[in-house]
């Protein structure tokens, strides 16, 4: 799933920067707006004449089949992206929306400074530009948000991000209700695409060449199909924020139009702490050992340890938060967990635990989530970096008797877990209260 994840508004050698929207001479964030007002702020800015017969001008979308965040959330942030950097502003309205479902209010977050955080070279790990590229310039892709601000950002961190199946119109649209907005991929190419239609700004498209990153925000089941430049076959479209209008707008997305990847990203300011030695998740490495695997980080840091966080590579799997002292001898804690979707998760402890130096422990039913080895993204690299003494995983035995740990430094480690690829940390957060 992530694979494709690349391909989105990612490196300007491989990818027009047109792709992640129109360079923006401002970075100033509009006012709070409705459709309509949005729609005619940027009508003259935005939209490429018609020749077609643009249908009913009288068009309404009525209560049923329709649903928009911005209606519920006032003050919904319809900000103007500066160069190629679609793919922050989409991530962030999505998680702007989730966190004000929950808290009720909207969060302010700085997305040039989320750049810097994911592309600060002063780090020993993670996404690095190659030199002489412009981090503005050079895109990016959602689950590189996810794998950076699950470590924290400011007073937030993402405690979520849920991997959706594009072709599962109503996953995505349970979504919405019950999470917030979901970042989708796009296709922004060509003009002919696009149009102005009685007051709606619409994209269709049937070829499945993605360079954009936009946010679902809603969606309007008898949107009529007539609105869009190439002929949809059914009404329907998906409302949606598009931050590379001259003033940023919503932009209707016709449900036949193939879409690339979906994530819907959760924020919250509930921990103090975030202590973890993995980059992220890259390419959904994971290790297994039998019917079950366990895996643990041993961290060093005195506080109240509140919940747990890891990312899960399948559907679903059933998980075992094990708390031990640092040497494995002694366990502390215990908890039974669900992991319901593909994409990270934090689990919350049901009772915080008083910890100094101390081991977090999964065991996963299915498969348990590590680092990578180093991967060249062209003008991006990905960097990762393990330490002994950090991260391990659980061996039995030949008479089934005893478990041990092993470290996943150990030299042959590859070949011991009989894995294509060389794993380093372990997936797994402490999360402080």
């Amino acid at each position: 799933m992530k694979k494709t994840i690349i391909s989105v508004c990612l490196i300007a050698g491989m990818l027009a920067l047109s792709g992640c929207g129109s360079k923006a001479e401002s970075s100033s964030e509009a006012e709070p707006t409705t459709a309509a007002s949005s729609e005619a702020s940027t009508k003259a800015e935005t939209a490429e004449p018609t020749t077609q017969d643009p249908g009913p001008e009288s068009y309404t979308h009525g209560e049923d089949g329709y649903y928009n965040i911005a209606d519920e959330i006032p003050d919904f942030e319809m900000a103007t992206q500066e160069g190629g950097t679609c793919w922050i502003y989409a991530g962030v309205a999505g998680m702007g929306t989730a966190y004000a479902k929950k808290y009720g209010s909207y969060p302010s977050i700085d997305r040039l400074e989320l750049l810097d955080i994911t592309y600060i070279n002063e780090k020993n790990e993670g996404f690095f530009p190659k030199e002489g590229f412009d981090p503005k310039e050079l895109g990016g892709w959602q689950w590189m948000l996810t794998e950076t601000l699950t470590n924290g950002f400011g007073d937030y961190v993402i405690d979520s991000s849920l991997i959706l199946d594009v072709d599962d119109r109503e996953a995505i649209k349970k979504a919405l209700h019950e999470r917030g907005g979901v970042a989708i991929g796009v296709n922004d190419t060509d003009k002919r695409y696009k149009g102005w239609h009685g007051g709606y700004y619409t994209l269709n498209y049937s070829k499945e060449e993605f360079d954009h990153d936009i946010t679902i925000i809603g969606y309007d089941d008898h949107f009529p199909k007539q609105y869009f430049n190439i002929p949809a076959s059914e009404d329907g479209a998906w409302i949606c924020y598009n931050s590379s209008f001259g003033s940023a707008g919503f932009f209707y997305v016709s449900y036949c139009a193939p879409l690339e990847y979906g994530i819907s990203h959760s924020i919250t300011d509930e921990y103090s702490e975030v202590l973890s030695y993995d980059a992220g998740n890259e390419q959904d490495r994971y290790i297994k050992t039998g019917d079950s695997t366990t895996t643990a980080n041993v961290f060093h840091k005195a506080g109240k340890l509140a919940a747990v966080g890891t990312y899960n590579d399948f559907d679903e799997q059933d998980i075992t938060i094990s708390i031990y002292s640092p040497d494995f001898s002694q366990l502390i804690y215990s908890q039974n967990a669900v992991l319901d979707y593909h994409g990270y998760h934090t689990v919350k402890l049901d009772t915080p635990v008083d910890v100094t130096d101390y081991a977090v422990a999964i065991t996963y039913s299915k498969g348990a989530s590590v680092e990578g080895e180093d991967i060249d993204y062209g003008d991006i690299d990905y960097k990762t970096v393990s330490e002994s003494g950090q991260s391990f995983v659980r061996v039995s035995c030949s008479d089934d008797t005893v478990n041990d740990w092993k470290d996943l430094t150990s030299s042959g480690i590859k070949e011991y877990l009989n894995v294509d690829f060389e794993p380093n940390n372990c997936c797994i957060k402490a999360l402080y209260q």
